[in-house]
């Protein structure tokens, strides 16, 4: 048996495991596009907010999932603002930053607010965003503060191509030194190694007139508070991808759509060449709008998502293995759904809830969840 080959069948052996067990509990609503966090005692997860179409709207409610009764419960708080396509950003301090979104009646949001672990309530911040912010991407940096980059603002039409930085201390947002090189929303965005923050793909849109699905890349640098281009783009455009940052400091590129197809091939971006290269191994399922994880094996986990040339829901999931540089099915999702939450515990354990079932001319959002034991580091 040659080396590769060796290789692949051991990570599947401490990567495979069971399939997803769905649990016996499920949300308060349900949830598309919710916000989600791993609190800081590792064994809790927040779940605020999303659109829920059995209630026509954004909701505010949250839920708290806790890893060792494997149930969820009701927050004792609910958000200030109802909002779907938010984010939520764990902060030094324990707390999480919940920022922007959608709300069904007032439209996208600028404002946003805290959550409390140890009193379970959410609290407004005075400060608001530069602009009003959905299907944008925030970004912790090493000094606690957190970049919030692009986004569509409903109010201007069009997406956004500023940044705001969040400063846990004074609870304040200020805009970047510069602009973004592109406006983007749909993007994805990964901190690096050296504390720099890539951000790649997404699509650029004047309501009504335009939309361009974008290639480039760029890197704000927490040092200079700038953007710059990465010395090569990426090999195809991605609308609603995936970036992760593996163990060897190299970033993942998976998944997103290009006008109406989804492309298969995943990139590697280095960031001492600041160039993308494109992996021999495509994808096994092509999908968009899924979900992301970095296990404690090193594996990153795809869950789900939307398949743009069938206009189906996906319930595949598949483990990328630096290792081999190839992806290897994993078990199915029980529900197919996109635009979910995608928590992984310390342990291993993976939590997927929530998202969104389309297709038939259907729309459900989900308030259910399932689990599954990933691999843990060899």
């Amino acid at each position: 048996m040659t080396l590769p080959l060796l290789l692949f069948f051991l990570s599947c052996s401490l990567s495979m495991g069971a399939g997803w067990t769905r649990l016996d509990t499920t949300m308060t609503d349900g949830r598309w596009a919710p916000s989600a966090a791993l609190l800081a005692d590792g064994r809790t997860a927040l779940i605020a907010g999303g659109y829920s179409y059995a209630a026509r709207r954004c909701v505010a409610s949250a839920d708290l999932f806790d890893e060792t009764a494997r149930r969820f419960r009701p927050c004792r708080g609910r958000m200030n603002a109802e909002r779907d396509f938010a984010t939520a950003t764990a902060l030094p301090s324990g707390r999480v930053l919940i920022a922007g979104g959608f709300n069904t009646h007032t439209g996208t949001l600028d404002t946003a607010e805290i959550y409390d672990p140890l009193t379970e309530q959410f609290r407004p911040l005075p400060s608001r965003l530069s602009c009003g912010r959905e299907l944008f991407q925030a970004t912790s940096l090493r000094d606690g503060r957190v970049l919030l980059t692009g986004g569509l603002d409903l109010w201007t039409g069009r997406t956004q191509n500023t940044a705001d930085l969040f400063d846990p201390k004074t609870e304040k947002f200020t805009p970047t030194a510069s602009a973004m090189m592109n406006d983007r929303f749909g993007h994805a965005a990964v901190r690096l190694a050296d504390g720099r923050v890539l951000i790649v793909g997404g699509k650029s849109v004047i309501l009504g007139q335009s939309e361009t699905f974008l290639a480039s890349a760029e890197i704000f640098d927490p040092g200079t508070g700038r953007f710059h281009p990465t010395k090569s783009p990426m090999h195809v455009a991605r609308d609603r991808p995936t970036a992760s940052l593996l163990p060897d400091g190299t970033a993942l590129i998976a998944g997103g759509q290009d006008g109406d197809q989804t492309p298969r091939l995943a990139e590697l971006f280095d960031p001492k060449t600041e160039r993308f290269t494109s992996l021999p191994a495509p994808l096994l399922t092509p999908r968009m709008a899924h979900a992301d994880v970095l296990t404690p094996s090193g594996q990153v986990l795809l869950a789900g998502g939307w398949s743009a040339p069938t206009q189906t829901t996906l319930d595949a999931v598949e483990l990328y293995d630096p290792l081999t540089r190839a992806f290897h099915a994993a078990p199915a999702l029980p529900d197919a759904t996109f635009d979910a939450a995608l928590i992984v515990f310390p342990d291993g354990l993976v939590l997927s809830a929530g998202g969104k079932q389309a297709g038939n001319g259907k729309e459900i959002s989900l308030a259910s969840g399932a689990v599954w034991q990933a691999g843990k580091t060899p």
